[in-house]
C-alpha cells in the first residue's frame, strides 16, 4: 500500500484528479476528423511531464484498437504526432515498437531532438535502431560535434580527379604526370559546423540528400493566424484548472472561454495544460 500510495500521489491533486478522472478528450477521433490538439508544458518544471508520456500512450493505444476494429486497421484521416522538446518528456514505453508500427496504421511521428546524444542518452542501445526506422532524417543545425560527425558521414564520400606532375630540368631533365580518382567527404564535419543557419540538409529514404535553404515561415499563407509575426493574439495558460470533483456538471455559460475548443481556418483546436506543480491541501 505504502509503494502504491508513493506512485501515485501526483493523482492525488485537485488538479491531476480533475484532468484525468473521465475521458473528454476522445483520442480515438483523431484519425476520423480534423484536431489539433497542443499539449502544453512549464518549462522550468518536469514534475508532470509524464503526464505527455501517458497520454502518447493511451493516443497511440485508442488509435490503434480503432482503426483495427473499425476501419481494417489503417485509419481514414491521417494523425501527425509532432514530438518537440522530446528530450525533456519520458518516452512512450515500446517507442521503437511505435515507430516501426505505426505507418501501416496512417500514423506518423515527428521526434525534435537538439542533437544526437540526447537520442542516445535516452535510447543507449536502440538509437541506432530508431534512427533506421525514419525514413526522413532534417539537420538544422548545431553544436554538437557528434553530431557533426554523424551527419558527415551519412553524406558519404564524392570522388573527384586529382593529377600530379613533375619536372626535372638539367642535361638529361624529364617530367612526369600523374592521373588519380581520389574519394573525399562530401562535406566535413568542420564544414557542417560552419554552415549558415539559413540552410539546411534532409535525408530522404532511397534518395540522395538534399542541400536547401530552410522555409521562410513569415511567407507562410497561415502566419497570419500566429503570434508576434502574425495578427493573432499569444496563447497564456490559464491561471488555474477549474476543480469539478464528483464528476459535477458546469452549466456551459460558467465555462472559462480558455477552455473551450476554438476553430482556425477549418481546424478544431484543443488545448491540454499541465499545471505547475502545487502543494497539497495541509501542507
Amino acid at each position: 500500500m505504502i509503494m502504491a500510495s508513493s506512485r501515485l500521489k501526483h493523482f492525488m491533486l485537485d488538479e491531476i484528479a480533475d484532468m484525468t478522472m473521465e475521458d473528454e478528450m476522445d483520442l480515438a477521433s483523431l484519425g476520423e476528423k480534423k484536431r489539433a490538439i497542443f499539449v502544453c508544458t512549464p518549462v522550468n518544471d518536469t514534475s508532470f511531464n509524464y503526464l505527455v508520456s501517458m497520454m502518447y500512450m493511451q493516443a497511440f493505444q485508442q488509435l490503434y484498437d480503432r482503426a483495427e476494429r473499425e476501419y481494417g486497421g489503417r485509419l481514414p484521416r491521417h494523425v501527425r504526432f509532432i514530438m518537440d522538446e522530446f528530450y525533456n518528456t519520458p518516452p512512450p514505453d515500446r517507442f521503437d515498437n511505435v515507430l516501426s508500427t505505426c505507418r501501416s496504421y496512417n500514423l506518423s511521428c515527428a521526434v525534435i531532438l537538439q542533437d544526437i546524444g540526447q537520442l542516445k542518452t535516452m535510447f543507449e542501445k536502440e538509437w541506432e535502431s530508431l534512427m533506421a526506422q525514419c525514413d526522413e532524417f532534417l539537420y538544422l543545425g548545431g553544436n554538437d560535434t557528434a553530431t557533426h560527425k554523424y551527419v558527415s558521414e551519412r553524406l558519404g564520400k564524392e570522388t573527384i580527379f586529382s593529377k600530379t606532375t613533375s619536372q626535372t630540368r638539367g642535361t638529361h631533365g624529364s617530367s612526369s604526370q600523374n592521373d588519380q580518382k581520389v574519394g573525399t567527404e562530401l562535406m566535413t564535419p568542420d564544414a557542417i559546423s560552419r554552415m549558415e543557419n539559413q540552410y539546411s540538409i534532409l535525408f530522404m529514404r532511397g534518395e540522395r540528400p538534399v542541400f536547401d535553404e530552410k522555409y521562410v515561415l513569415q511567407k507562410h499563407p497561415n502566419v497570419q493566424w500566429l503570434a508576434g509575426d502574425g495578427k493573432a493574439k499569444a496563447y497564456s495558460p490559464p491561471e488555474h484548472i477549474p476543480f469539478h470533483k464528483y464528476h459535477v456538471e458546469i452549466p456551459a455559460d460558467e465555462i472559462d472561454e480558455k477552455y473551450k475548443p476554438e476553430e482556425i481556418g477549418g481546424v478544431l483546436f484543443e488545448y491540454f495544460v499541465i499545471p505547475p506543480q502545487s502543494p497539497q491541501k495541509g501542507e
